[in-house]
């Protein structure tokens, strides 16, 4: 968009010409805000410093206003001359206004639009088309980005514009609602009102509007849960009840009405919906094809003219209904006369009520007058569909429930149709339907043409269900984890689906499943329950010979007890005795329902039984089992005894290799000590010691791991401890638990080391073999990037001493300091990372084996060998441990940008440094800012404009600025500040001897020949001739530059040597055709879900 534009509906934003724009202090943001809420009209001076100032304004308040009035005048107008009018912040009625045209403001865009679409409605001349103010409307709420008047939420004069803002919106987006139910899009509705509807759930309109269009998808429960969500705020927030329009839908929605496909119209009579399974977006009727094959296979049997019985079992929440609707739906299609009836759950039902449903859907004209015996009720069934002028499918669901009569009557009419083309199809829960609905199925069977248990959905089915209730950042561990805890029950992953997408706790219980889980348990004899709690609290499955003196009962007794839960679907056990929920929500429901305090002395008991039996076999020995137990049930009394058994696990599970199970034992033992009251200024000092080796532990977890930031602060809590307990000792433990091998830098660029640094000299004097070589490494890795002199000289220190003391991982950790920082790949890196694998190998170090593959890949990666480094970043990924791997898969996310960046594909380049970018903010490696902005970088580059790269560098430039100097300089140049731009250059030190020094160099020379400065340029062009076959940026193993063939050309002309620039430019398109030509044999770089990083693949 030309000129100015403005945006307040979510963060506060502006732009130039399409160029976003830094706002400045808040109180300058402050003062846009409160011009663009008068909407254009002019705002006293008086006024804007009582609400800036929320009436305790400064001295001099009208001159600091006046200051932010210029600023802000010279952003919106930067070659305004001097003292030329403003054209958009105007002086006027001795105070201010804001003049943009409607469009500028996205809050007043908004309006606009909204006043557009109801000039379309009042037009009296022509009825306003659907499609036209869906789509009016649609852009309308497009405005949107986040709350109204975000940045200001915590001013006053904010507040109503912002409430009345958002009242518009929800307006709208019940109006758009509406057009899209009238264009038969309710698809778009669930997606667009489902948050809405979280953040207000008293707004009736958009409730009713919600739950139509998820009845329209076939989520019938999602659309009662929404109702019935609204009654219940409605009803504990303001003591009201819903509307009429809310009540009519919920009745229509329990009836079925057929006629529910418009905005505004509401149920007449009951039918079958008229949905397909294909069009329903719950996923049911395509996760069970294969089941619903079988039922159309039995109805072909059944037209021949035989009748066929088709058993759906499943319990609540399985998706019966929808599965048998969506068979009904088919048959329909293939001609077949359809009806359905219901076996109602409320008591004082009339006899038979599901088959008076079945005969009001049968009945071609006026329905029959209401049988008042089973034996007539038979009889006009039987006559109807006798009688009907096709084949005739039946749908009788909740057989569980059935009356007597009920049955009676599905026996008799099956006995009557046996000789007619009749497919009667019967759902039920198999675990709720006492004796008489057992021996109707058994009466039956020689009618049965199959039984379907719907046992679940598939890994596939769970996702499409999720996708469909919302949830549309769904990994594949997170879609495990899902599956895994809700069994396939396509009930529970929707309510777990929208827990998640509503932002809400994963290891939560949505109500609905909790409702669900406690009702089925309230059925159970007396003492199951309390089974059931002892039996949650073992975690995922126990031994009964455990179970059975944690419950207090004989064996004989808790198999009664067992048998009672598993015949309802809660349990599940094997011929080994086992006993586990059938899923893990279950679980989650029953020990969440257990007090705090009762939980705690549930899980100490159980600890006292484990330890009791730890000669009884391995099982009852596991660490980690003893550990959760005394995690979760120890005491302030308990803790001494209960820290041996945590701190023991979390060195099985470091032994082991995992590193996030040793993180969350090791927070643990911090805790208990916390708990022992070990962390108090008068505790022992040997208990303050423990708590130091605890928190020294943390580190190395943290570390190890691959979670940097942690890390780092969890050193500086132990540093700090160390340094109270007193001594050198505590200290050095405290600086030498980082052990993890170093891909990415320990260090944050933006912080200080100084603490660290005046702690390792205060203590390296009196340290001696692997503790100094430690304290060596330590201080290496807190070297600021740009002192690369002082860096090599204490790694280089750590390895002559670490090559002296026999101990192969402290030499692997020297090898990897020394190396980390080597830019030049020359012999001597390949000869340390040659020693660093054969030291690793032989010493069973594949943490470092894995490094060594790493440098390797780095070494191939700058020589533009672009195969060779992609089978060495296999290579490292293949051999690391779990902390290794997301830093590794982080760098070859971005490694394979920079291929595209190579391969021409900016796009794709774009898309991968977008994921890196997130996946590197996730990560909780260090420098992650820094790291994104090299990849933003590089494609700035490529694209020839740095300039919206200003104030990102300006940031980093602060932190590291004889790194950034020049890039910097040539984005202050594409943004038009020269001056500054020229103050950077001249600040700035040659890069040769730091860090990257080819590309250090190149962006010199860059910024050299944009200031014409001739020694400049004249020097890096002697200084990159050698390098001249090289692609920039490689070096960095995450970028690319293009060859440096094309930058000499550059230099060339600078020098006005044209005849060596063409020759240059020759050379440079030759090295960039052989470098494409080398990724051919490497497979563009795709997402690896199974390892959740961007992998790329040699051919």
């Amino acid at each position: 968009m030309a000129g100015p534009h403005v945006r307040v509906l979510g963060p506060l934003h502006m732009s130039i010409d399409g160029r976003e724009v830094p706002l400045g202090t808040p109180m300058q943001r402050a003062v846009l805000g409160r011009l663009i809420v008068a909407r254009g009209q002019a705002v006293s001076t008086e006024r804007l410093i009582e609400d800036l100032w929320a009436g305790s304004p400064p001295p001099k308040a009208a001159t600091v206003l006046q200051v932010h009035i210029h600023n802000l005048r010279r952003l919106f107008e930067p070659d305004r001359p001097r003292r030329a009018p403003s054209r958009f912040i105007v002086s006027e009625s001795s105070g201010y206004a804001l003049h943009l045209p409607p469009d500028a403001v996205d809050a007043w865009h908004f309006e606009e639009l909204l006043r557009a679409h109801q000039e379309l409605l009042n037009d009296a001349d022509q009825r306003a088309d659907t499609r036209d103010r869906s789509h009016l409307l649609e852009n309308a709420l497009a405005c949107w980005n986040g709350p109204a008047l975000e940045a200001f939420t915590d001013t006053e004069w904010a507040v109503a514009e912002a409430n009345r803002l958002t009242d518009l919106r929800l307006t709208a987006a019940e109006l758009d609602a509406r057009a899209k139910l009238d264009l038969q899009r309710p698809g778009d509705v669930v997606i667009e009102l489902r948050q809405l509807f979280d953040e207000h759930p008293g707004r009736e309109e958009i409730a009713r509007l919600l739950a139509l269009a998820q009845y329209q998808l076939g989520q019938q429960l999602e659309a009662l849960a929404t109702i019935r969500r609204c009654r219940e705020f409605l009803g504990e927030e303001f003591g009201v009840d819903p509307g009429p329009g809310l009540r009519a839908l919920e009745t229509a929605i329990l009836n079925h009405a057929s006629n529910l496909t418009g905005a505004a119209e509401l149920p007449s009579t009951a039918t079958v919906p008229d949905e397909t399974g294909t069009d329903r977006e719950n996923g049911c009727a395509t996760d069970y094809s294969s089941a619903l094959d079988q039922v159309i296979a039995s109805a072909e049997t059944a037209r021949g003219g035989r009748l066929r019985l088709v058993w759906v079992a499943g319990e609540a929440g399985f998706g019966k209904t929808t599965f048998a609707e969506s068979a009904l739906a088919r048959l329909r299609g293939n001609g077949w006369t359809v009806a359905a009836g219901a076996c109602p759950e409320v008591d004082g039902a009339p006899m038979a009520w599901a088959w008076s449903e079945v005969v009001a859907g049968l009945a071609t004209t006026s329905a029959p007058e209401p049988a008042t015996d089973p034996f007539t009720l038979s009889r006009t069934v039987t006559q109807l569909c006798a009688t009907a002028a096709t084949p005739v499918a039946l749908l009788l669901e909740d057989l569980h429930r059935a009356d007597t009569a009920t049955l009676q009557v599905l026996r008799q009419v099956t006995s009557w149709l046996r000789d007619e083309p009749v497919l009667i199809l019967v759902t039920l829960r198999r675990s709720e339907g006492g004796p008489d609905t057992h021996a109707t199925t058994a009466a039956l069977a020689q009618h049965t043409a199959a039984w379907l248990e719907l046992t679940g959905l598939d890994r596939t089915g769970t996702r499409s269900v999720a996708l469909a209730a919302g949830l549309t950042a769904l990994d594949d561990a997170a879609l495990e984890r899902m599956h895994r805890r809700t069994g396939g029950n396509p009930l529970f992953v929707r309510e777990s689906a929208r827990l998640l997408a509503a932002g809400g706790d994963p290891d939560a219980v949505p109500d609905a499943v909790r409702e669900l889980v406690d009702s089925r348990i309230a059925r159970l004899p007396f003492g199951v329950a309390e089974v059931l709690r002892q039996l949650s609290v073992w975690g995922d499955e126990v031994e009964l010979s455990r179970l059975a003196p944690a419950a207090g009962l004989p064996e004989d007794a808790l198999i009664d007890m067992v048998t009672a839960a598993e015949s309802v679907g809660l349990v599940r056990t094997d011929r080994a005795g086992r006993i586990r929920f059938e899923h893990s929500l279950i679980r989650d429901t029953v020990y969440r329902g257990i007090p705090s305090l009762r939980r705690a002395r549930m899980h100490w008991s159980a600890l006292e039984i484990l330890e009791r039996r730890r000669r009884d076999g391995p099982a009852a020995a596991d660490p980690l089992l003893l550990a959760r137990h005394a995690v979760l049930g120890a005491s302030a009394e308990t803790a001494h005894h209960a820290i041996d058994r945590v701190r023991a696990a979390a060195r099985h599970c470091m032994d082991h290799g995992m590193r996030s199970a040793a993180v969350e034992l090791s927070h643990s033992v911090i805790e208990l000590h916390e708990l022992a009251g070990h962390d108090g200024e008068h505790a022992d000092r040997r208990d303050r010691t423990a708590l130091l080796d605890a928190h020294c532990a943390l580190v190395t977890a943290l570390a190890d791991n691959g979670s940097q930031r942690d890390a780092r602060a969890a050193r500086d809590r132990a540093l700090e401890l160390a340094e109270r307990i007193g001594g050198d000792e505590p200290v050095i433990r405290a600086l030498t638990c980082w052990r993890a091998p170093v891909i990415w830098p320990v260090r944050e660029w933006r912080e200080s080391s100084a603490h660290i640094f005046e702690a390792l000299w205060r203590v390296l004097d009196s340290a001696s073999g692997a503790e100094r070589v430690r304290l060596l490494l330590a201080a290496a890795f807190e070297i600021d990037a740009e002192n690369r002199e002082s860096y090599h000289h204490l790694s280089t220190q750590a390895l002559e001493s670490a090559r002296t003391l026999g101990d192969p991982e402290l030499l692997c950790a020297a090898v990897n300091a020394v190396t980390f920082m080597d830019y030049d790949y020359g012999p001597e890196y390949a000869a340390l990372t040659a020693e660093l694998e054969a030291v690793a190998t032989a010493a069973g170090l594949p943490e470092y084996q894995a490094v060594a593959h790493h440098l390797r890949f780095r070494s191939a990666f700058a020589a533009g060998e672009l195969a060779e480094a992609d089978r060495h970043a296999a290579l490292a990924v293949e051999l690391a441990d779990e902390g290794q791997l997301r830093p590794l898969l982080d760098i070859a996310c971005c490694a394979a940008a920079g291929m595209e960046l190579l391969r021409g594909d900016l796009e794709r380049a774009e898309q991968l440094y977008g994921e890196f970018r997130t996946r590197i903010t996730d990560s909780g490696l260090t420098n992650a800012a820094e790291a994104a902005l090299a990849g933003r970088v590089a494609l700035a580059w490529a694209r020839a404009d740095l300039s919206g790269l200003v104030g990102e560098l300006a940031h980093a430039y602060a932190a590291l600025p004889d790194v950034l100097s020049h890039i910097y300089a040539i984005a202050l140049v594409h943004g038009g500040d020269r001056d500054a731009a020229r103050a950077v250059y001249d600040g700035a030190k040659p890069p040769q001897d730091g860090i990257y020094p080819i590309t250090m160099s190149v962006f010199r020379a860059a910024a050299a020949i944009q200031f014409d400065d001739a020694d400049t340029i004249r020097e890096m062009y002697d200084y990159l001739v050698p390098h001249a076959g090289k692609i920039v940026g490689l070096e960095m193993g995450v970028v690319t530059f293009g060859p440096v063939e094309a930058v000499l050309a550059s230099l060339a002309i600078a020098l006005d040597d044209h005849e060596a620039a063409r020759a240059h430019a020759t050379r440079a398109r030759a090295v960039l055709d052989r470098a494409r030509t080398e990724l051919r044999a490497v497979s563009p770089p795709r997402v690896d879900d199974r390892a959740t990083g961007c992998r790329t693949r040699t051919t």
